[in-house]
């Protein structure tokens, strides 16, 4: 990997950057915030104009709790659409602070998560069933792409402002 003579970190193929000279968004990174904020989405699948028997699985899925846990992964997508040089002052602050933001997400639907299980009358192995295990194990291994991928420490780090060349 060759270093980048305008930024002095490593540089990456040239596909890796948009028109701006902005490192583009990497898809598994934005499948990581679909992920993270997916209980918003569900609520929304939920309000769309249907017959309602074919949507009736996914509102069993929605749990309102959990939707509070998707809204910082929320700001997080918002400041990726509106990632443009120059970032405006609110996105930037948001898109350098991404990692720290999705791992609140991360962290608050965990807790969530716990709170929900000790609150069951049922025993742990008979309250955690295969979706939930699936969706806590994602859920450690969104928070060890966020802190483990360079690029994606790159990415959150490339938001310029108006005064940066």
């Amino acid at each position: 990997m060759s270093v980048s003579p305008l930024r002095g970190r490593p540089g990456y193929a040239s596909f890796r950057y948009d028109d701006d000279l902005l490192l583009k968004t990497p898809v598994l990174l934005w499948l990581t915030l679909v992920f993270l904020v997916r209980h918003l989405l569900l609520l929304g699948i939920t309000f769309l104009p249907t017959t309602g028997e074919e949507i009736e699985v996914l509102r069993t899925l929605v749990k309102p709790e959990f939707t509070l846990a998707d809204v910082p992964a929320a700001l997080v997508m918002v400041a990726g659409f509106r990632r443009r040089r120059p970032c405006p002052d609110w996105v930037r602050r948001i898109w350098r602070r991404a990692r720290e933001i999705l791992t609140l997400s991360i962290l608050m639907y965990v807790g969530i998560l716990l709170l929900r299980l000790t609150d069951a009358s049922l025993p742990l192995r008979d309250a955690i069933d295969e979706p939930l295990l699936v969706s806590l194990m994602l859920s450690l291994t969104v928070a060890v792409y966020l802190w483990r991928s360079r690029l994606v420490a790159d990415v959150v780090r490339d938001c310029p402002g108006r005064h940066d060349a």
